[in-house]
């Protein structure tokens, strides 16, 4: 798994032609499934797990994160109502904030209201990004929980939509690889 940041990456204008037209495109996404891996290392917990994630809008998503291993599995449910958390036994729990209880659960402060756009490679235009010679984001830095974490588009997919296969976060402390197999839109 690759845990370095990639150096020598060449920018251009983000006001580039041929980004602004993916960047109108990515936004037209607004109902997707990404299928995957998630890898997580830190000075104190390392593991990987299967991830599929479901989003149809802010008010309803699905996010299963599962082992083969093990065959253990964690659905987080969001809906108008609530957000549910689920294990394999039928254990759950309930919380009004899906990033607390998701750290609570698996260790991990995962921001999944800025997720359904990074994981589509679309940025949050408020921050500073930077855009790749290929005409996709690069990187970007963003503030979670006052660390720094950066976010850096290792590997796009080919096609009309060209969406990310290789995501890597990182902070001082923790890295966490995305590698999505199939995206569904």
């Amino acid at each position: 798994m690759e845990t370095q940041r990639p150096s020598n990456v060449q920018y251009i204008d983000k006001h580039d032609r041929t980004w602004q037209q993916h960047l109108h495109k990515i936004k037209q996404i607004q109902s997707y499934t990404a299928e995957g891996k998630v890898g997580y290392i830190s000075s104190k917990k390392r593991f990987s797990t299967h991830f599929r994630w479901q989003y149809n809008n802010p008010q309803f998503y699905t996010l299963t994160l599962s082992s083969t291993l093990t065959g253990d599995q964690v659905v987080l449910e969001k809906n108008e109502k609530d957000i549910r958390i689920t294990d394999t036994q039928g254990h759950y729990r309930t919380a009004e904030n899906t990033e607390t209880l998701l750290k609570e659960i698996i260790g991990i402060a995962i921001p999944l209201s800025q997720l359904t756009s990074w994981l589509k490679g679309q940025p949050n235009e408020q921050i500073d990004y930077h855009v790749g010679k290929n005409h996709l984001l690069a990187d970007f830095f963003y503030f979670i929980e006052n660390q720094l974490w950066t976010i850096d588009y290792l590997k796009y997919s080919t096609g009309s939509v060209p969406l990310p296969e290789d995501i890597l976060l990182k902070n001082a402390d923790q890295t966490l690889k995305i590698k999505v197999d199939s995206w569904k839109y």
